[in-house]
């Protein structure tokens, strides 16, 4: 997934909770009508009847519901796009009390100089970030890794997942969760190894608790690291990458994202890049590493970049249907109009893997859809200045070959 630029607004229609009629059906109802409403915020909409609330748009009455093939014509509904949570995974490990002239460990000659820390503008940047406005709305929630003395590197309970899957400060919404936030930033101590695949283990076990509990979110990890996995429960590169692997392709779908602290000593030439491999394995392409000349201001941008990749209006809630009704996953349609605004009609596709390099969507789960996927070419798309989605229900889905 291409990282969104600030400067993209994304024309949106969704299901709404008050406009469902056309694709739920009760024992006595086929009715179908259309609903208008608003937007979340950073997102543009486009009304039932095609015309947009973007200014200059010129696609004003052409972005809409078309005839297919047997002469239906969907109607267009609005609703929610699906909330972000975040489940921070911030290294504590040793490295993490040297400043950016320094690699290795640095404790104990640098135990009570915690304003050379690299810690702290890492720190420093995480509070501004959590205190964003643009942050408003998303949850958050943190987790430590390598908060553990150097002389328990192998200690069964250090090693072991259950560890690392019990957050320190559990997710949720800013900015109510951001004063937790930081005092538990605050109170972190650099202490031991980096056991990365343990706090991916641990993260992707909790996130996909989470998700039990709070169907129709999206949960990625985002792991703050400022080094390869070393010191600790035997870690390696490859153990990090297999967990990355196995939270995404695996079944599970969360991403991870990587933040890599850089010091003057360990720029992207250097060992880093290995956390490019940890990223990609994650679903996430590449490792956000960030500039050792200035790291409070690259760590911001790149959590800032983070925010942006991972809120792109790709995944997309189906909201619950009114009383006696019921959602009828066989007449949903995604229509898309790119920049020039001729409407154009995304096939259904089984699952991520059928999307290829082709334009589609598909259901997180067929058989009890409650969650919507644009594939990465439909997904490129709808980033585009001026381009648009729509969804246009009560029509049979149109499907892709795959399904043919």
């Amino acid at each position: 997934m291409q990282k969104i630029a600030m400067s993209v607004r994304v024309t949106l229609i969704t299901l709404a909770a008050l406009g469902l009629a056309a694709s739920c059906s009760s024992k006595n109802d086929s009715a179908k009508k259309g609903n208008d409403g608003t937007a979340g915020a950073g997102v543009s909409l486009t009304d039932p009847t095609g015309s947009t609330s973007t200014p200059g748009s010129s696609q004003a009455d052409s972005c809409k519901p078309q005839a297919d093939n047997s002469g239906c014509v969907g109607s267009a509904y609005e609703g929610e796009a699906v909330p972000l949570d975040i489940l921070v995974m911030f290294d504590l490990s040793c490295s993490m009390s040297c400043d950016v002239d320094q690699s290795g460990c640095c404790l104990p000659a640098n135990a009570n100089a915690t304003n050379k820390w690299r810690l702290q503008p890492v720190r420093s940047a995480m509070k501004t970030f959590l205190q964003d406005p643009s942050s408003v709305g998303i949850g958050v929630g943190l987790s430590f890794f390598g908060n553990h003395p150097l002389s328990a590197a192998q200690d069964p309970v250090v090693c072991s997942m259950a560890h690392y899957s019990e957050p320190k400060v559990e997710i949720g919404t800013l900015p109510d969760n951001a004063t937790s936030l930081i005092d538990a930033l605050d109170a972190g101590m650099p202490q031991g190894g980096t056991p990365t695949h343990l706090a991916i283990d641990g993260a992707c076990d909790h996130a996909t608790k989470w998700l039990g509990g709070h169907a129709g979110h999206k949960v990625v990890i985002l792991l703050v690291t400022d080094g390869i996995p070393e010191a600790s429960c035997n870690a390696t590169i490859q153990l990090a990458e297999a967990s990355a692997t196995a939270c995404y392709g695996g079944g599970q779908g969360i991403q991870t994202y990587v933040l890599g602290i850089s010091s003057n000593n360990n720029g992207r030439g250097s060992s880093l890049t290995q956390l490019d491999r940890i990223a990609v394995a994650g679903g996430t392409s590449k490792a956000y590493l960030t500039d050792a000349n200035n790291v409070a201001a690259s760590v911001l941008s790149a959590l800032n970049a983070i925010r942006a990749d991972a809120s792109i209006p790709c995944d997309l809630a189906i909201p619950a249907p009114p009383s006696g009704q019921t959602i009828d996953p066989g007449s949903i349609n995604i229509g898309i109009c790119g920049p020039g605004g001729l409407p154009a009609v995304t096939p259904y596709v089984k699952d991520a893997a059928n999307c290829g390099g082709d334009p589609g969507w598909y259901y997180d789960d067929p058989n009890s859809p409650s969650m919507i996927h644009l594939c990465n070419v439909t997904c490129t798309t709808v980033q585009q200045m001026g381009s648009s989605l729509f969804f246009s229900v009560g029509c049979a889905t149109q499907v892709g070959p795959t399904l043919q």
